[in-house]
């Protein structure tokens, strides 16, 4: 569990950064603007040394923490919490990729007729390190609470970095599409599971610093072997178990609307609008 989780959110935060970079090269090869190539890679280079001073200064102020240490890890649990909440939404309203491409490309185009370079570096290191700002922010709150486990967690960021390259180069030797709309939708399910393990872990952080109340469980929700109980979130208490529940609860609800409810309106909105156009044809003529 370790292992995928950490392979799910390596792989989930690059894989943005993966696409927009392979349009980003594949625009300026089309484009016949080569020469800014190296540009875009100084931007990455600069975003991966970015992401490392980040990760070294957070855990380092973890490290330091001493008694403060565990509602740090609490608050850094919150975080990211917040934060794969609103990413997961936004990852389901993916069929604005197309969006994004034009961005890309209006950006690099105003960049190559303008001959601006610096805008190359910018948009490159912005586009990685803002993914590897919340990586960071994730693998910290994972750190937390997978303690003895990170062997695993180190397995499956390298899986995760080996396989956004793979991405990488098959998308860009082969110019194969993903098929983004599984992809994604799997991504977020795992971001919905990873926010709801988090939380759950927070609030236990925060019962056992006095913090939040603590209503025992034991005996109508079992006690997980504590790796699985870090890893999941769950614990019998009451605090955790309705937090986690809420929380599941907005997922679903949420998730109903963008996927289900949302398309037929949609649809329904342009059934009418289609009727009205063929009844305007018909009285037209």
């Amino acid at each position: 569990m370790a292992f995928t989780s950490s392979f799910a959110v390596i792989f989930r935060e690059g894989l943005e950064s993966v696409l927009i970079l392979g349009a980003i090269l594949t625009y300026l090869e089309a484009s016949r603007n080569v020469k800014f190539k190296r540009f875009v890679y100084y931007g990455i280079v600069l975003a991966i040394g970015a992401t490392a001073v980040t990760w070294f200064i957070a855990s380092y102020i973890i490290r330091i923490s001493g008694a403060n240490r565990e509602l740090i890890e609490a608050i850094a649990a919150l975080s990211a919490t917040a934060v794969l909440f609103y990413v997961s939404f936004w990852i389901l309203n993916k069929i604005e990729h197309k969006k994004w491409m034009e961005f890309v490309k209006a950006k690099v185009w105003q960049a190559s007729t303008t001959g601006g370079t610096a805008v190359f570096v910018m948009l490159s290191f912005f586009t990685v390190y803002r993914e590897g700002f919340e990586t960071v922010l994730f693998y910290e709150a994972m750190f937390g609470f997978a303690k003895y486990m990170e062997t695993y967690v180190g397995l499956g960021f390298v899986a995760g970095i080996a396989t956004l390259l793979g991405v990488y180069f098959v998308t860009r030797k082969l110019g194969k599409r993903l098929p983004l709309k599984m992809l994604f939708g799997l991504t977020m399910g795992v971001g919905a599971y990873l926010s709801i393990a988090f939380l759950g872990n927070a609030v236990r952080e925060l019962q056992t610093l006095d913090i939040l109340p603590f209503t025992s469980l034991l005996g109508i929700v079992p006690r997980l072997d504590i790796n699985m109980a870090k890893m999941t979130g769950i614990y019998p208490t009451l605090e955790t178990i309705i937090a986690q529940a809420i929380m599941l609860g907005i997922y679903l609800v949420a998730a109903s609307y963008v996927l289900v409810l949302k398309p037929r309106r949609e649809e329904k909105i342009a059934t009418m609008r289609k009727s009205r156009r063929e009844i305007d044809e018909s009285t037209t003529h």
